[in-house]
């Protein structure tokens, strides 16, 4: 009887639902999650054997004199010796509390590749706007990423991140970026604003997606990067790295990405989709 009602319901269709208007919603799980105080003064030590990946989650309490976004900076130190800062801009979450009803910024977070072996890393408050930061470490492995080139462009733009030199594909205010890339594919583009002594602090703009006719909008705010350069540009700073991703259908599609909203006259992108 039993196996019989499995197959009704398997064949079984709904053949007609009227009227038939729809509304989505979003569903907001209730969880608790455990996180560390990071505070001035008051480091955190890890001791982790590897080879691993740990990936970092960080928010801040958010009181009420915040407004808009803020900025706050992690050290890590890596096995005594090699520092960098983590800097993120974050802002109010509208769906996370803490207990208290205390609300907290949205979460960012960063990967640590572990070596094989015994290895240690301390995380350090270098800035927060109240001297507070959450922190959650967790085994995660970073999705794996492969770069793509751009099929007209103004200029190569080489940054140096970490060890490496990262191809960034530069375009000014007057011109566009083209990349034919065939879907259906999930596309991440990174980009980062030219800092010139005419630009300082932080900066807003606008990267513009044409695809097939159809414009979208990737409004973005910036600040001069403090640890990134051009290798072969010594006339502009980048700005931090913004990404956002563009899920495009199946075919042949001819994206062009030009540059709005901003007293800047260049940028630059990377491209990558999921290896």
């Amino acid at each position: 009887m039993i196996k019989l009602f499995m197959l009704i319901c398997l064949f079984s269709q709904i053949k007609d639902f009227s009227p038939d208007k729809k509304w989505d919603i979003e569903i907001v799980t209730k969880k608790t999650e455990q996180y560390n105080l990071l505070v001035k003064g008051e480091p955190i030590t890890l001791t982790v054997e590897g080879p691993t990946y740990l990936r970092v989650y960080t928010r801040i309490p958010w009181s009420s004199d915040l407004k808009g976004s803020e900025i706050y900076k992690i050290i890590l130190q890596d096995n005594y010796f090699d520092e960098e800062i983590k800097t993120f801009e974050s802002e109010k979450s509208v769906v996370t509390k803490d207990k208290s009803g205390r609300a907290l910024s949205k979460w960012r977070s960063f990967f640590i590749e572990v070596d094989e072996g015994i290895n240690t890393y301390k995380l350090m408050n270098w800035y927060s706007p109240n001297d507070t930061i959450l922190v959650k470490v967790k085994y995660e492995a970073p999705k794996k990423w492969k770069d793509i080139p751009a099929t007209d462009y103004n200029s190569i733009l080489e940054a140096i991140e970490g060890e490496k030199i990262v191809k960034y594909y530069g375009f000014n205010n007057s011109q566009e970026v083209t990349l034919g890339i065939s879907g259906p594919v999930n596309l991440r583009v990174t980009s980062r604003l030219s800092y010139t002594s005419m630009e300082t602090g932080e900066q807003n703009y606008t990267i513009l997606v044409d695809d097939k006719g159809t414009t979208d909008k990737f409004n973005l705010k910036c600040y001069k990067s403090e640890t990134i350069k051009y290798n072969n540009r010594k006339d502009v700073v980048p700005s931090n790295a913004r990404s956002f991703y563009i899920n495009l259908n199946a075919g042949w599609h001819v994206v062009k990405f030009s540059l709005s909203g901003t007293m800047a006259k260049e940028a630059a992108l990377r491209f990558q989709i999921e290896d």
